[in-house]
């Protein structure tokens, strides 16, 4: 059933309903059928959905209400004026049950109900990892993100990244360089790039891959949104790398969804342990059983563990299980 994306928006976003209740209006009804309810009958469908479905849906008087005062003129050119900007700015905008939408992220807890994306996702891109790390890095620092990034580049590996300032643009930037396949995912709108001065890279990242946020084109960044975009950036990769952090670091939310999320957690081994940055690999190797990245040798061997534990997780699934076995024979050590 092809889904009125208006519509889906509306009662998606403006309600707002969960994925579960969206999944059973998709599956059984339809979102613009619904739309046409009397408010007793939207009311009645959630409180069925609450005792019949076991579909947790709170606030329903809250749900309903917005139903009725929301259902406007005001709100729905609000919503299509998006639409027309993402049209005009080739920006795709895939609902959870679009073909299109990312595979990666069916399958996460918490997955968005709604993403927008400029440039391509590719099937080659399930295999993929986040870099993540602080905003101040170290020389050190700078110099494994770099790296790392280039040496999974080189093993067929998209690199992800939240493009944050610091240790996820040098990662982003390097696999660019490498010409690899790159997923920045943002906090902000995509036509209101945060932080503003990674623009220049945007061309060569929406050839090379694609730019993904879940928030209309011209929205402004908030914590709430960086937090949160920090489930997404982990949900693409099929392991998280942490290269630096201090202990008030927000790459902690990463770790937070990534475990959630059962992704493989590999701290990048401090230079020495007396500065600041060296908290947040030590806390992931030492307190949270990562795996440990000491020299870009290993890089390699870290790739055939994430690998073969993906085949593993994805025994049933035959697709995935050959696309990924295609590349675990590695030449070791080749440039």
């Amino acid at each position: 059933m092809e889904v009125d994306i208006t519509d889906y928006i509306f009662l998606s976003r403006e309600i707002p309903l969960p994925l579960s209740a969206l999944k059973i209006i998709n599956d059984r009804i339809s979102f613009s059928e619904v739309l046409n309810y009397t408010p007793t009958k939207f009311e009645n469908l959630l409180h069925n959905m609450n005792k019949f479905e076991k579909v947790v849906i709170r606030n329903i008087d809250k749900k309903v209400n917005n139903f009725v005062y929301k259902s406007s003129d005001k709100t729905y050119y609000k919503i299509k004026n998006n639409l027309k900007i993402c049209k005009e700015n080739n920006i795709k905008v895939l609902s959870f049950f679009d073909e299109d939408f990312p595979a990666n992220l069916k399958r996460i807890k918490q997955p968005p109900k709604l993403v927008f994306i400029k440039g391509t996702i590719e099937k080659r891109d399930k295999k993929a990892v986040a870099i993540i790390g602080t905003r101040e890095p170290t020389k050190y620092g700078r110099e494994m993100a770099k790296k790392i990034a280039e040496r999974f580049s080189e093993l067929g590996f998209t690199i992800v990244s939240g493009l944050a300032r610091g240790i996820d643009t040098i990662a982003m930037k390097s696999a660019l360089e490498s010409n690899g396949r790159v997923i920045g995912v943002i906090a902000s709108g995509i036509l209101n790039l945060y932080p503003p001065e990674n623009k220049p890279l945007i061309p060569k990242l929406v050839k090379n891959g694609a730019l993904i946020s879940e928030r209309f084109p011209l929205k402004n960044v908030n914590v709430t949104a960086l937090q949160l975009r920090n489930r997404i950036t982990s949900g693409f990769g099929l392991a998280n790398i942490f290269v630096e952090g201090t202990q008030s670091s927000g790459t902690k939310w990463q770790f937070k969804f990534g475990n959630q999320q059962e992704k493989l957690p590999v701290g990048v081994v401090p230079k020495c342990n007396d500065y600041k940055q060296a908290y947040i690999p030590n806390w992931i190797i030492n307190e949270k059983g990562g795996l440990q990245l000491s020299t870009i040798d290993d890089v390699d061997k870290i790739a055939e563990i994430i690998l073969r534990q993906e085949i593993r997780g994805n025994s049933g699934d035959k697709d995935d299980e050959s696309e990924l076995k295609q590349t675990t024979i590695f030449k070791y050590g080749s440039k």
